[in-house]
């Protein structure tokens, strides 16, 4: 069967479709989990219906991750500056710690004094390092693997065996996603390896990644989504944004700031 025809996504659609499940996904985490522990929500809605309407958004939310996974891959092989985009992860991932950090709050939740809220906490915090850490983690362990692959093609080196220590940057990224908990940790890392590993068989790939999710929690079975949806992707970039493509970079902090600060309006 042709699927050529469905494939009208470009990436920069892909883009925003996963930012918004991501929305989704963390007004649910940052908003109304709280809303629920705490029992301070005034909609009048039964306490049980609160409950799912939050486990809706979440496991909406699950497809977000392997989306932006995905898109880390196309964005390796066709950036015009690798060392340009692994710098602009590395800096949003320092700008997103903080905001990612009021998700994790014990205390002070609705406090809206935000220095206040993150010395009450401060025991927690950098506890865990936002997706930013773990895209970077996984762009550096495909760059990783590529440059050793070329840096071993050599002869008297069997196919197999090139292609086994070529592996060596990718556990080692897994590891330090493991050490300093970055979101989604070392199993983060192995998705982007599988999907770049796979990428002329995407169909093994997006099974095999899949797999991967849902060994993180049974909630993952509801990332399937986020695994079918690259299927429709065109192979295009989309229009050229220039500097306002880091507008999706910011996104990711000013959405879940913006959410800590609606939080604290309508419950502090």
């Amino acid at each position: 069967m042709n699927y050529t025809n469905l494939r009208k996504l470009n990436g920069n659609t892909l883009k925003v479709i996963a930012m918004v499940i991501m929305l989704i996904d963390h007004i649910g985490a940052g908003l109304l989990y709280f809303a629920i522990k705490l029992r301070v929500y005034h909609c009048g809605l039964p306490y049980n219906t609160m409950v799912l309407i939050y486990r809706i958004t979440r496991d909406i939310g699950r497809s977000a991750f392997p989306i932006f996974c995905f898109l880390i891959v196309e964005g390796f092989k066709h950036t015009h500056s690798r060392l340009r985009y692994t710098l602009s992860l590395l800096l949003f991932g320092f700008i997103s710690e903080i905001p990612f950090d009021t998700i994790g709050f014990k205390k002070d939740v609705f406090n809206i004094n935000l220095i206040e809220a993150l010395s009450a906490n401060r025991s927690t915090l950098f506890d865990h390092c936002n997706v930013f850490f773990t895209l970077l983690l996984g762009l550096l362990a495909i760059w990783g693997f590529e440059a050793l692959y070329k840096l071993l093609n050599i002869k008297v080196i069997p196919e197999i065996i090139r292609n086994v220590l070529s592996l060596v940057p990718g556990l080692i990224c897994a590891l330090i996603a493991y050490v300093i908990k970055s979101d989604y940790s070392y199993r983060g890392v192995f998705l982007i390896m599988i999907f770049y590993l796979f990428s002329n068989i995407p169909l093994l790939g997006s099974l095999f990644g899949y797999i991967t999710m849902c060994t993180i929690s049974e909630s993952e079975i509801f990332a399937l989504p986020g695994f079918l949806l690259p299927y429709l992707y065109n192979n295009k970039q989309g229009r050229k944004l220039g500097r306002l493509k880091y507008l999706f970079y910011a996104f990711y902090p000013v959405h879940i700031f913006l959410i800590y600060l609606i939080r604290c309006l309508l419950y502090g």
